[in-house]
């Protein structure tokens, strides 16, 4: 009987840990598939070649999920998998590629490394951000994807979510002194 306890135990302890996982990749995922989209068709300059890339590398991130360290550079990481896909597809479909050779791909993709450093060792309220927005509660994810990367107006939400222009504006208050203060506690954090 114990042993079948323990294997409840068990598998709700891994049900639970993938369910973990499964949240934190998507919110990663999500915060960060717009850039990675557009970093992805600098390559190929083909909308259908760049939905096809970002699908094959979001399932390959998935399967090596658990090699990402949290804590550091989703993006870095983002961007070595879907390097690694473009030179994959730009081998198998030519019709895509710009005649561009190796070398200067390798070259491209040195330089947005390069660039990704340099925004990587300005100051890291960038990151935080990122962090911070996993930690909202829903309602706030949603009026930040809405009026944040979605770039909707407050009158536009509304309208869309039923409520009225000020408790929009209000939400969207909440959410930046929310944001500011997680960011702030990061830095402070970091910095001592």
């Amino acid at each position: 009987m114990s042993s079948k306890t323990d294997l409840t135990e068990s598998q709700s302890t891994d049900n639970a840990s993938l369910q973990t996982k499964s949240k934190t990749f998507v919110e990663l995922f999500e915060a960060d598939k717009s850039r990675l989209y557009a970093y992805i068709y600098v390559y190929v300059l083909n909308h259908a070649a760049a939905d096809d890339i970002i699908q094959e590398t979001s399932l390959i991130m998935w399967r090596e999920f658990d090699s990402f360290e949290l804590g550091t550079n989703f993006s870095k990481w983002a961007n070595v998998v879907a390097f690694n896909r473009i030179m994959v597809f730009k081998r198998t479909n030519k019709r895509y590629i710009l005649d561009l050779g190796d070398d200067l791909l390798a070259d491209l993709q040195q330089t947005m490394a390069e660039d990704l450093q340099q925004a990587e060792n300005k100051p890291d309220k960038w990151w935080h951000l990122q962090h911070c927005t996993t930690q909202l509660s829903e309602p706030l994810k949603k009026i930040y994807r809405s009026f944040y990367v979605e770039d909707n107006q407050a009158n536009e939400i509304a309208e869309v979510t039923g409520r009225s222009i000020h408790a929009i504006r209000k939400s969207v208050h909440k959410l930046r002194k929310k944001l500011f203060d997680c960011i702030e506690h990061k830095t402070d954090k970091g910095s001592s």
